[in-house]
């Protein structure tokens, strides 16, 4: 696969990750959402993408509506 189909994979991964954080109601399944989203987050560091710092600052709109994300 090459290096710009891995990267368009990985970010739409991300995508449908964000998505199912959105609807989630279980707060171990959004943590367990989050561990995987920040492993995808750093594989696009380490190939070179220009990515926020830290992940959590992509999402940001992913939480539903009346809920809040612990800090």
């Amino acid at each position: 696969m090459a290096r710009r189909q891995q990267i368009a994979r990985i970010r739409e991964a991300r995508t449908l990750i964000m998505a199912a954080m959105a609807a989630c109601e279980s707060p171990q399944i959004e943590t367990i959402l989050k561990s995987a989203d920040a492993e995808l987050h750093w594989a696009l560091w380490n190939l070179g993408e220009a990515v926020p710092l830290r992940p959590e600052l992509e999402y940001g709109e992913a939480v539903p509506e009346g809920r809040t994300r612990a800090r």
